[in-house]
């Protein structure tokens, strides 16, 4: 996931050195979930065929391929799109795969913590690039800042080849019934936690795309002591879901799974309608709010996914993700688009107001989480 923030970090630095619109930013954002939403799912459905193992290092090579494409070839909005297509077709083909690929190594049970900590290292991931990205471009350039993140998937690969062995299938699905999603998408069960998973990743997504220019934008208009770094805070605030993953799984278990996942989406809700108009508060108030916020939007991220996987049959896990996944990060593709016009349309980044309404277009869809969830109950 090291590219993963290749463009997020620096979308301030590419709104002037590219002069791009808040909607050229939500639109280069949203071709690397594009990418992931049209590979991924197709990949992840060959995985109830053949050993994930297999896919996982695929997506790495694509992986590849994308960030040297980036680093060398991007140098405005349209050469920039196809690279971070290729690189968010990388990561569809390692990050539903990666899962399966791990459950289907799991002993028989509750996989539930295994697959809380799995979708935490999302978190963890982002928060990597974010940092890689930011730390490299404030020393080195961000010539260096671009090239630094192909060092990634090589790694992975090597850890894959290094920590798995391939495995085969006990009752792989049969070739002709390998992308046939009827059975997934009438299991009721299973579309309560992929709506949900929709509304979860649309304000995920899009908070990631933009948090970092909000940032800065905040820290122009207060005197911040010049030690509190943006890209640092930023990789911080994403840092933060890997706790915030575990720990909402834990709650899920405690409390149970519907309520725990109503009970973070209503708070991130309140934190979308307000974070957006504190700007021009202190500094240290606009960081802990990110801080908060960057803990909660994560916390019923396992409690979905988790959901979705364990109401699915054995024979279906590999379909059942792959909707999961086409779905979710469908509605992070759309996400930052829908963002990118509301801030352009009603000030652009410039505007305390327009940072606001975009907040607000990006949370108001959690609205359609709680009433989703009722699909899964018994």
């Amino acid at each position: 996931m090291s590219s993963f923030a290749t463009f997020p970090a620096m979308t301030p630095f590419f709104f002037s050195h590219w002069s791009l619109s808040g909607e050229d930013a939500g639109w280069i954002n949203a071709a690397f979930f594009f990418g992931f939403t049209m590979v991924g799912p197709v990949m992840t459905s060959m995985t109830d065929r053949i050993d994930a193992r297999r896919v996982f290092l695929t997506g790495c090579g694509m992986a590849i391929i994308g960030a040297y494409g980036f680093a060398y070839l991007a140098h405005d909005f349209s050469s920039a799109l196809p690279w971070r297509f290729l690189s968010g077709a990388g990561l569809g083909c390692t990050y539903m795969p990666g899962l399966k690929l791990l459950t289907d190594r799991l002993p028989p049970g509750d996989q539930s913590r295994a697959i809380a900590f799995y979708t935490a290292s999302f978190s963890t991931g982002s928060a990597v690039s974010f940092l890689l990205v930011g730390q490299v471009h404030l020393w080195l350039g961000w010539e260096a800042a671009m090239i630094s993140v192909i060092i990634g998937p090589p790694v992975s690969i090597a850890i894959i080849l290094l920590a798995t062995s391939p495995k085969s299938l006990t009752a792989p699905r049969p070739w002709s019934q390998i992308f046939n999603y009827a059975p997934v998408l009438t299991n009721r069960f299973s579309m309560g936690y992929i709506i949900a998973y929709i509304c979860h990743t649309w304000e995920l997504v899009t908070m990631r795309s933009f948090l970092l220019a909000f940032l800065v934008y905040a820290h122009t208009l207060t005197e911040a002591p010049a030690w509190m770094d943006v890209a640092t805070i930023t990789a911080l605030a994403v840092f933060v879901g890997l706790p915030s993953s575990v720990l909402g799984n834990e709650l899920s278990l405690k409390i149970g799974r519907q309520r725990a996942i109503t009970l973070v989406m209503i708070f991130c809700l309140l934190f979308s309608f307000s974070i957006g108009f504190t700007a021009n508060l202190p500094f240290v108030f606009v960081v802990a709010m990110a801080l908060v916020y960057g803990f909660m939007i994560t916390a019923d991220s396992s409690s979905i996914t988790a959901g979705a996987v364990g109401s699915a049959p054995t024979e279906l896990r590999g379909a059942t993700m792959a909707v999961h996944s086409f779905l979710g990060f469908g509605g992070g593709m759309i996400g930052p688009v829908v963002a990118g016009i509301v801030l352009d349309r009603s000030g652009g980044t410039e505007s305390t107001t327009a940072w606001g309404l975009m907040f607000i277009s990006m949370g108001a869809i959690t609205l359609v989480g709680p009433l989703a969830l009722r699909l899964t109950r018994k």
